[in-house]
């Protein structure tokens, strides 16, 4: 287990050069927030509230997404790094220590939100205490959605990374990842709009991802969410497993 650690410690001095990015990074959500209370303002004008939520509610929501995302945001090139090292010949080195190559990647990815994901949950709360919705339980179950939420994230840009072993290049799926994440997560809209027949969209893994984190305190029953959390964790880390042990047998060594 020490030298996943010190995969993850290594990590997070070197994401320490990046700090004043990140804080920068951060000065674009109130722009953001500007954007989405006039957008809403002009569709909500003429309706009280949309499958429950009133304005107040959406504009927290939003506001909470943009909190959870550039919370994990720094883990996003997972599949490019995992894609570099394969077709690089960089695995070559790791493949040959006693050490699960994802497990290490996971660390390392954990290394890159050690600063960003404290930050996230500050303005989580800030967020919550301005809308009175704040308590130290629901600050509970965020942290722990939150951290689930960054593992399926990693696992999902894991397993695209892996499909390099069969794949010349995984960067155009990866690219059309992006836009079915922003609809499935509820980056884009609600989950919660979508209702009757098409409920389940609610409970789909990408979910996980942005929707449960960011509207788990809305929930009559948090430990279910979190509970939908761990066993999509579950399922991919089933599916890694296989990927990596099947794929590593098709791995041919390139790069010098």
């Amino acid at each position: 287990m020490k030298k996943y650690l010190q995969s993850l410690k290594i990590e997070y001095l070197n994401s320490k050069e990046y700090f004043i990015s990140f804080v920068s990074s951060i000065f674009y959500i109130p722009i953001t927030i500007i954007v989405y209370y006039f957008l809403w303002k002009f569709i909500m004008k003429e309706q009280a509230d949309i499958a429950g939520m009133n304005f107040d509610d959406v504009i927290a929501y939003f506001m909470t997404i943009l909190v959870v995302k550039n919370s994990i945001s720094n883990t996003m090139a997972e599949t490019y790094y995992i894609f570099q090292d394969i077709n690089s010949g960089n695995i070559d080195t790791l493949i040959t220590k006693p050490i699960y190559y994802p497990l290490t990647r996971f660390c390392i990815s954990i290394g890159r939100v050690v600063i960003s994901m404290p930050l996230g949950i500050v303005f989580w709360i800030a967020v919550q205490l301005y809308f009175n919705k704040f308590s130290f339980a629901s600050l509970g179950y965020f942290i722990i959605s939150l951290f689930l939420g960054f593992c399926l994230m990693f696992q999902v840009l894991c397993i695209l990374g892996l499909l390099t072993f069969w794949l010349k290049s995984v960067l155009s799926l990866r690219d059309i990842f992006w836009y079915i994440l922003a609809i499935f997560s509820g980056e884009v809209v609600p989950l919660a709009f979508f209702s009757g027949k098409f409920e389940i969209i609610q409970h789909n893994p990408l979910a996980g991802i942005y929707y449960i984190p960011a509207n788990i305190i809305n929930s009559n029953n948090m430990s279910l969410l979190i509970l939908e959390q761990v066993i999509y964790i579950v399922i991919f880390s089933i599916i890694i497993y296989f990927m990596w042990r099947r794929g590593i047998k098709h791995y041919e060594s390139q790069g010098g």
